[in-house]
């Protein structure tokens, strides 16, 4: 039953897939970016499975990438909000480390590439002391904070635009 409808599930979206001739080079976001020359946005990020997360931290490296493909500069910031502090630390709780040890090497890879990019990358302490995480044992580019929320906040009171990531 499940296989049949995987296969009418493709079969009704192969063709809406073929149909696009535009590929992703094709592609651009000139009437969003028109008239700006940087982008300033802030990152909530509130993950709570670390695959999910790494995919996001790859595309937050990519959508910088596309910026600057735009001709516009990247601002970003990110603040690591709640479950998510406890996949940026260099010393895991064991049944994570167990579970999704290769996943934390790719998070913490992600990291690195985006500090390399010049993402500026905070961590709520009052997540890290709710979920146990030791503040000095955060993966190096990331800074801790009194608060994820009052750092969200202000960084949207500097003009940057929120980026929900939950």
């Amino acid at each position: 039953m499940r296989k049949r409808l995987l296969i009418l599930l493709l079969a009704l979206l192969l063709p809406f897939g073929l149909a696009s001739t535009a590929t992703a080079e094709d592609l651009d976001n000139r009437e969003a970016t028109e008239g700006l020359e940087t982008m300033q946005a802030v990152y909530d990020v509130r993950k709570s499975d670390p695959d999910a997360m790494l995919a996001y931290l790859r595309g937050i490296a990519t959508n910088h990438e596309n910026l600057i493909k735009e001709g516009v500069e990247p601002d970003l910031r990110m603040v690591f909000i709640a479950e998510a502090v406890k996949f940026i630390t260099t010393d895991p709780e064991p049944e994570i480390a167990i579970d999704h040890g290769d996943t934390l090497d790719e998070i913490a890879e992600a990291v690195d590439r985006l500090d390399e990019l010049g993402v500026r990358m905070e961590a709520c302490a009052a997540a890290t002391r709710a979920y146990g995480v030791d503040n000095d044992k955060l993966l190096d580019p990331i800074q801790p904070v009194r608060s994820g929320f009052i750092a969200v906040m202000g960084y949207q009171n500097q003009g940057y635009a929120l980026v929900p990531v939950y």
